[in-house]
């Protein structure tokens, strides 16, 4: 496969999948670390001035690096369409399991196309903040060394700081949790009574289940106290007007049409058969399956007492 990796003096060129404000706010980064981006988009309108195609097989013949900035649920989608192959390094910068079937989102990378080396990359990074100039910081999680230098290269700039980790579950397993916590954080917001120490339990504890997961899959729980879990929940989604926090403040009104169900149903399931207790994530679940609010946070702290690390 022959591909124009980069020009002189112009940087690597950086594929991205996917043409939202998300990937759009990818190739800003890229740009601002001497890069070409170049986005394959499947809407109607291109993204403005920004270099894309509507055919996304082109992006993983030019580019080495893909970056898959779509929905969880829309991966699956991008990746068939894109077919990167063997010598593309495909790097994940969405939510850490597809809801429809719980799996990781590097395990549908794997069953779709031919591409073995895989990442992913999270953080906080707000959006509107990246679009207008604003500083912040990634992590990229990969078990290939060429992989995390690669993203280094694509993005690491003055204006977005790129740290390396091995743990490619734990921060697929961050992506995943933070919507989950989020939206418990807007419901303990929203119910009548509550107040800073009850969304402090819930923020710790949330953690600590999450952790407690990380280390049974494999992972390892410091990844959630980083830039992928603390760092992702508490600057940009675990506050008012994350779409995540505002579903958890719905929630505590009885309405359940948005928020992250699939996704918190999917850790539930994979934590029994780890032998996991993730006790707020099944009371979210709980919860939006009919069960009041109230009654959840009664059961919650009706637990006996436990050691707070195990």
């Amino acid at each position: 496969m022959a591909k124009t990796r980069r020009k002189k003096n112009e940087g690597m060129k950086v594929g991205i999948l996917g043409g939202g404000r998300w990937g759009q706010a990818l190739a800003r980064l890229a740009m601002a670390a001497g890069n070409q981006p170049f986005i394959a988009y499947r809407d109607v309108k291109p993204p403005q001035i920004l270099p894309s195609t509507d055919n996304p097989p082109e992006v993983a013949e030019q580019c080495d690096l893909l970056l898959v900035a779509t929905s969880a649920s829309e991966t699956r989608r991008a990746i068939q369409l894109a077919k990167p192959g063997p010598s593309n390094r495909v790097v994940l910068a969405g939510r850490g399991l597809e809801p429809a079937t719980g799996k990781w989102l590097g395990l549908v990378v794997e069953e779709e196309c031919d591409a073995v080396r895989i990442g992913a990359l999270a953080g906080p990074a707000p959006i509107d903040e990246i679009l207008n100039g604003g500083l912040c910081a990634g992590v990229v999680a990969s078990p290939f060394q060429e992989v995390r230098q690669l993203v280094i290269t694509a993005l690491h700039s003055s204006r977005y700081r790129v740290y390396e980790s091995h743990d490619l579950t734990g921060v697929q397993l961050a992506g995943a949790f933070v919507p989950v916590l989020a939206t418990a954080l807007g419901l303990a917001s929203g119910l009548r009574g509550s107040g800073v120490g009850m969304r402090a339990m819930v923020l710790a504890r949330g953690l600590e289940e999450a952790g407690r997961l990380s280390r049974a899959l494999g992972g390892d729980s410091s990844t959630l106290a980083g830039l992928a879990g603390v760092g992702d929940l508490v600057a940009v989604h675990g506050q008012a007007g994350s779409p995540y926090f505002e579903a958890g403040l719905k929630l505590a009104k009885g309405r359940r049409e948005d928020g992250p169900l699939p996704i918190a149903r999917a850790l539930v399931t994979r934590a029994r058969a780890a032998g996991v207790e993730l006790p707020i994530s099944e009371a979210l679940v709980g919860i939006y399956d009919g069960m009041d609010p109230l009654t959840a946070v009664g059961e919650l702290m009706g637990r006996a007492s436990q050691m707070e690390h195990r």
